[in-house]
């Protein structure tokens, strides 16, 4: 028996076909981040679906999406996210319609949680946290296999913890302050300027992306390193609220920022965290940043 899965995020798309091992039978990627319709994300979607089945002779029996927040689940939708350039995106019930079979939906970091519990080695774990630091920061929650919702799907919106008031950085959500908007993909560059403005007389590179940007600490550069001391600082905020809200025995980081950069951004946060609480296992995930479409399986496999 398969299901298909599918990860929908602000800058990817990846769809695939996976049995109940999570093996994954066949496998589709594309970008996203130019998109601004809601309908045509859906129809990339069905289409990549289509693609699938032809391509592989498999008719799944269930699909799971995973996708970045906020959603709701009444309405089967993406609404308002701040990384994504269309408001409204209706998924559940379009899909189940042109397939005919279930839809279930989360958001991406719940997904990505489930993945790393069934497929990730973290079924012992008694309060699993998984972390993401991608084109945003996001978290998912398990608390002894149960997974942590909220009320309408949107619990764990880690990147929207207050973190700072002293630049008061903007965030894509409409707040200032928040994670996200100082150590995520997008939020790094922003940082980075508004942090280097004080130390440098002119101007930085106004195009240098997250990954130049720390690949220019990682050679030594001692301005940037300085900035990722920095940034160390504002991501250990964030890590000491996750451990004081969820107590967590395990945290699992993704994302291509944590797992591209692990010395940089996971071992130097760790060095700012809060010991309030007794300090959790911090591993970085294993699944090679499938994680969500490998939960978005399993709950499929749970519509059955």
């Amino acid at each position: 028996m398969h299901v298909a899965a599918v990860d929908l995020g602000a800058t990817h798309l990846r769809t695939g076909i996976v049995d109940k091992k999570g093996t994954i039978k066949a496998f589709t990627q594309t970008d996203v981040s130019g998109l601004t319709s809601g309908d045509e994300i859906r129809s990339l979607i069905c289409t990549m679906i289509g693609n699938l089945t032809e391509k592989t002779g498999i008719s799944p029996k269930a699909i799971g999406i995973s996708t970045a927040g906020p959603v709701d689940l009444k309405t089967g939708s993406v609404v308002g996210s701040p990384n994504m350039k269309c408001e409204t995106i209706f998924l559940s019930g379009p899909l189940e319609e042109r397939f005919g079979i279930p839809v279930r939906m989360m958001t991406d970091c719940k997904a990505g949680s489930l993945g790393e519990y069934h497929f990730g080695g973290a079924k012992d774990a008694a309060t699993l946290v998984y972390l993401t630091i991608s084109t945003g920061i996001g978290a998912g929650v398990l608390e002894r296999g149960r997974l942590l919702c909220g009320a309408n799907g949107n619990a764990s919106e880690v990147g929207h913890m207050l973190v700072d008031t002293t630049w008061n950085l903007p965030c894509g959500c409409g707040g200032t302050g928040h994670w996200e908007a100082y150590a995520s993909g997008t939020g790094i560059p922003n940082f980075f300027r508004a942090w280097s403005l004080e130390r440098i007389e002119c101007d930085p590179r106004p195009l240098m992306n997250a990954g130049q940007i720390l690949y220019a600490a990682e050679q030594g550069n001692p301005l940037f390193i300085s900035f990722c001391d920095e940034l160390a600082k504002i991501n250990g905020r964030g890590l000491s609220s996750i451990i004081a809200a969820y107590n967590p025995d395990l945290i699992i980081m993704d994302g291509p920022i944590a797992r591209n950069y692990p010395a940089l951004i996971v071992k130097k946060m760790t060095g700012y965290v809060d010991r309030y609480l007794p300090a959790p296992k911090i591993r970085i995930s294993a699944l090679e940043g499938k994680a969500p479409l490998l939960g978005a399986s399993a709950a499929a496999f749970n519509a059955l």
